[in-house]
């Protein structure tokens, strides 16, 4: 009888047998014939019934075969890169083929066909050229730390937007050969051979790392309208722009994006410094222009109060956004919601000084603090937590640093009571999934605190703002303990944090 029941087992199929089933899976096969086939081939015995010792063997035989061949595979990639690229064109390798990243990019933009055979044909020899010439630039690193992890922002998705310009190339590409070992330098020395007969800023590169969208054509073509030999002020901006304030932005530091070099000439034309660029360009101003003519008015404010701590730019962008441009839903009943105008659409600048603004900032966190919340939940990001413990018990100076996702308009108003500061408001971008806010603290012998919250754009992965208590700017131990996160979370940190 046990014979018989012994003949069944060895006779399963891998439909019948559901370990047979996944070992075949697991080693990448479809059929039992198939894995007879592959045991064979390599030197294992045929049977499907076997130890599970025996199927470890060949899962490890497996794996490593797979790890050399993706190793051949990418030592291949790295030292012919161009003979790769032009299989992809020809249609004979895929994204699945290949373990280069860069090389993946390439693979996508290659089937994309809306644009013609000239232009896959320009990024082909784009890409040719650079691969022999200045190979770095095949690279999906992240570039631009204002921008985020986006695959936009890397070499290899520039070189495929400045492919998209190929008829505004203004020289022959067959005539650049990068003069530095430097990639940013390669690329930027790249863009003005093909772009610019004159000065281009060294800023304006970022505008060929932002995702595709008409905000990052229109900047990419500010770039060619200065590269002609024309002033800023012509090209279609966001904001009017005066002959003073187009001298300053031509002046900006090279680390910043486009949008906090156009601030950067704008505030230091009205009489501003670096310093208040550097606040101003930290809130929701040093990404949008709307309303410009009226936000204005609000910088001068700043410049005619040189007095005023810097750290209370961004409470009083928040406060007056709030008052002036923020509708809110207000629960009137269960299950009714009504929208309602802002508090003060008429809001002016006109006659204020900054410690009376300083009170209505003030009364606005208190309201916000003492506020009842609806109660609004919401999901966790999928970025990861943090602890980072230093120190030790027996030296008795053990630290442990946390970073917690705060997922509740409740936990929201607590943190803002703790640290004095508006992060309540910050509710309903929590809970539309733009932003995710986080805490900060640290645990010793002294017990648990908290020391800073911060703001993380969803959408960039980036690390867009970090308050101490009072809104204090965290020091540089606290600026690492986030560096330390952003590595391991795979997020941005801002410049400006």
């Amino acid at each position: 009888m046990a014979q018989n029941r012994s003949a069944r087992k060895l006779k399963q199929s891998p439909a019948d047998d559901p370990d047979l089933r996944a070992h075949i899976e697991s080693l990448g096969l479809r059929s039992e014939c198939d894995y007879v086939a592959w045991c064979r081939e390599h030197g294992f015995s045929p049977r499907t019934s076997k130890h599970w010792k025996e199927r470890l063997r060949e899962r490890t035989f497996a794996t490593r075969a797979a790890a050399d061949a993706r190793l051949a595979r990418k030592k291949n990639e790295t030292r012919r890169p161009e003979k790769i690229i032009e299989s992809i064109f020809r249609g004979e390798i895929r994204a699945q083929d290949v373990t280069h990243p860069a090389l993946q990019i390439v693979c996508e933009a290659a089937k994309d066909r809306r644009q013609g055979g000239w232009a896959r044909q320009g990024l082909l020899n784009l890409l040719i050229h650079v691969s022999r010439h200045a190979p770095e630039l095949i690279s999906s690193d992240f570039v631009i730390a204002a921008h985020g992890r986006v695959e936009a922002n890397s070499f290899i998705a520039a070189l495929i937007a400045l492919a998209r310009h190929r008829a505004d190339w203004v020289r022959p590409l067959d005539e650049w050969k990068p003069r530095s070992h430097n990639v940013r330098s390669q690329f930027a020395s790249l863009t003005r051979h093909l772009l610019a007969r004159y000065p281009v800023p060294a800023f304006m590169d970022s505008a060929w790392f932002k995702a595709p969208s008409l905000n990052a054509e229109r900047q990419q073509r500010w770039f060619i309208h200065l590269g002609r030999g024309e002033n800023i002020r012509t090209a279609d901006l966001p904001l009017a722009y005066t002959k003073r304030m187009s001298h300053h932005f031509m002046q900006a530091p090279s680390d910043l994006c486009v949008e906090a070099a156009l601030r950067w000439g704008q505030i230091h034309a009205l009489g501003g410094n670096a310093a208040l660029v550097k606040a101003v360009v930290a809130t929701d101003l040093g990404t949008s222009f709307t309303q410009d003519e009226f936000w204005t008015t609000v910088l001068q404010f700043f410049i005619a109060n040189p007095m005023l701590d810097r750290s209370h730019i961004g409470p009083i962008v928040d406060y007056i956004q709030h008052v002036k441009f923020t509708s809110e839903d207000v629960f009137v009943a269960p299950g009714r919601i009504e929208r309602q105008p802002p508090a003060q659409p008429n809001f002016s600048m006109k006659g204020r000084t900054a410690e009376a603004l300083l009170r209505q900032v003030e009364r606005w966190h208190q309201t916000l603090a003492k506020k009842e919340q609806p109660k609004a939940e919401w999901i966790p990001s999928g970025i990861a937590g943090f602890e980072f413990i230093e120190g030790s018990e027996k030296g008795e100076n053990l630290r442990i640093w946390t970073l917690k996702e705060l997922l509740s308009a409740k936990a929201l108003v607590a943190e803002g009571r703790t640290m004095k500061h508006c992060v309540a408001s910050y509710a309903r971008s929590c809970a539309h999934g733009e932003t995710s806010v986080w805490t900060l603290e640290v645990e010793s012998i002294e017990g648990r605190r908290k020391v800073l919250t911060v703001e993380v754009n969803r959408r960039s992965r980036t690390i867009c703002q970090a308050r101490g208590k009072c809104n204090i700017e965290p020091g540089d131990k606290h600026r690492g303990i986030l560096r330390r996160w952003a590595e391991k979370a795979q997020l941005t940190l801002a410049s400006y944090v």
